[in-house]
């Protein structure tokens, strides 16, 4: 029985090598670039125009601008929601609090807000 390694290796297609003029290269990876795709998934895009192949091409994540300080960001907010749920639990205990509830729901509520925000930007959805 053959490996699963094996099999899988054997389902992928063959590789093609060609090679293009540097001004050709340069204008290829500029389009590539603007459409959102590798210089590969152009090159299988224009393939399959041209004589009617039926080419996969592999969706590419793009970079999110800023997305270390929003991931950071994200954690820090992970954090005053921890606090706030903190002072949910001290409320709930019956214990005073210097803030009325109304305004504790209010924070809340831009907390959330503010993480769905983020998220967004970082192409996920809501955790």
């Amino acid at each position: 029985m053959a490996d699963r390694k094996q099999v899988k290796k054997d389902e992928k297609s063959r590789p093609f090598v060609f090679r293009i003029a540097r001004e050709e290269a340069v204008k290829l990876v500029a389009v590539a670039d603007a459409l959102g795709l590798t210089p590969g998934q152009l090159a299988r895009r224009i393939i399959e125009r041209e004589i009617g192949l039926l080419a996969r091409t592999a969706t590419v994540r793009r970079r999110v601008a800023n997305a270390d300080l929003l991931r950071r960001s994200l954690g820090q907010l992970g954090l005053v929601g921890n606090n706030i749920n903190q002072i949910a639990a001290h409320q709930n205990s019956g214990k005073p609090l210097p803030w009325r509830t109304d305004e504790l729901e209010r924070i809340r509520l831009d907390l959330d807000t503010a993480i769905i925000a983020i998220m967004g930007a970082l192409g996920r959805g809501r955790p």
